[in-house]
């Protein structure tokens, strides 16, 4: 059976099924992939609320799908490093060539591709480039990661996972920069992580691979499905009022990091104050649709400076990141996989998955689209 694709049109808020497009190849130095899983994302729903979708040039549509388990069907002479059979994980993100990078400083587009400045990249199913929502596909070796045995139906979430560990990376780069080495790995940081969905879960896994003692703040009761996951992880769970946004001793109960994964600026605002000394804040979520908010940001500057605070945005991930996200999988399989496998709350067939493009399950996590089986 031949599945649709799912695709965003300009002008609509509807995701549409589409006849798949037909991969020609592959040609010298190209994979031939088919999609197994296909992982339902927040920014896929941003794209299609936004009714603007970038398109690749010439299309009339953007294919959707950035998450993605694949095989590899078929290789085209001269690559060696994948082979017909594997399970791979694609990147999302690529440097382009062409008009798009015209007035752009030459250096920049040296950089990693999560570094470059708009117009020096493509995502696939994001921004002009289709993505994974296709049966099958062409890519090239260097974007496809290894999915080694035993994790299998979980490595779809290497994705998400690789966003949350680019942000706990930088902050303890920056950490390092600041106090040294071995701040963090002589005293743990207290870590805080604001919000209950994939991304929020994903950051847990990242802080629990390194033995980290984790707090999730969310809006649901103690006793639902999402709370109780977050405890399989052994991390502690507060709920909306179970947190004091301003203790009397910052620096006995506050935070040296904060993974800021609501993309709420409310909930940034407040969990600001929750920065201990030195503390970090890593937003890892945002709004494609900016509002205008008035906030009285002079006491978080106030406790910036006096605290020396550190806040950092980051989007995307560097090769690194999926690399490390795909070995915390391995690594924490058997410790958490049953944890793990319970992050993903829905699997449905393409034909059956627009609803989700759209709405989000009570209690729901990640949800899948099922275009093949893995074994």
């Amino acid at each position: 059976m031949t599945y649709p694709s799912i695709a965003a049109i300009p002008g609509e808020q509807e995701p549409q099924l589409v006849d798949p497009i037909e991969p020609q190849g592959p040609e010298s130095g190209e994979v031939l992939c088919e999609t197994i899983y296909l992982g339902i994302c927040g920014t896929d729903r941003e794209i299609l609320h936004s009714a603007s979708p970038h398109v690749p040039f010439g299309a009339e549509q953007l294919v959707l799908g950035h998450e993605c388990l694949a095989r590899v069907l078929e290789v085209g002479e001269g690559v060696a490093d994948v082979r017909a059979g594997d399970l791979v994980v694609p990147a999302v993100r690529r440097p382009t060539t062409g008009a798009t990078t015209e007035g752009i400083d030459a250096f920049k587009l040296k950089r990693r591709p999560d570094m470059m400045p708009w117009g020096a990249y493509v995502e696939r199913g994001i921004v002009w480039e289709h993505g994974f929502s296709l049966p099958q596909w062409i890519d090239r070796p260097e974007y496809l990661y290894h999915v080694p045995t035993g994790i299998e139906e979980i490595a779809i979430l290497s994705e998400p996972i690789s966003v949350s560990e680019k942000a706990v990376r930088e902050a303890e780069q920056a950490q390092a920069a600041r106090l040294g080495e071995q701040e963090w790995l002589a005293n743990p940081p207290r870590v805080l992580i604001t919000g209950m969905g994939p991304i929020a879960f994903a950051a847990v896994i990242c802080c629990r691979a390194r033995g980290w003692d984790v707090t999730v703040w969310g809006r649901d009761s103690e006793d639902t499905f999402r709370a109780a996951l977050a405890r399989e992880f052994d991390a502690t769970y507060v709920g909306l009022d179970g947190l004091s946004f301003s203790p009397a001793n910052v620096e006995q109960d506050g935070f040296e990091l904060v993974l800021e994964c609501t993309g709420n600026d409310r909930v940034m605002m407040r969990s600001a104050g929750l920065l201990a000394g030195c503390g970090i804040m890593v937003w890892l979520g945002a709004s494609r649709l900016p509002q205008v908010s008035e906030f009285d940001v002079n006491q978080i500057m106030r406790s910036a400076i006096l605290g020396n605070h550190l806040f950092i945005g980051t989007v995307n991930n560097a090769p690194q990141d999926m690399q490390s996200a795909i070995n915390h999988l391995a690594k924490l399989n058997s410790q958490y996989g049953g944890a793990i496998a319970k992050m993903i709350t829905q699997q449905v067939d393409p034909q059956d998955s627009l609803w989700h493009y759209t709405n989000r399950v009570p209690q729901g996590i990640k949800t899948i689209v099922k275009y093949a089986q893995w074994s």
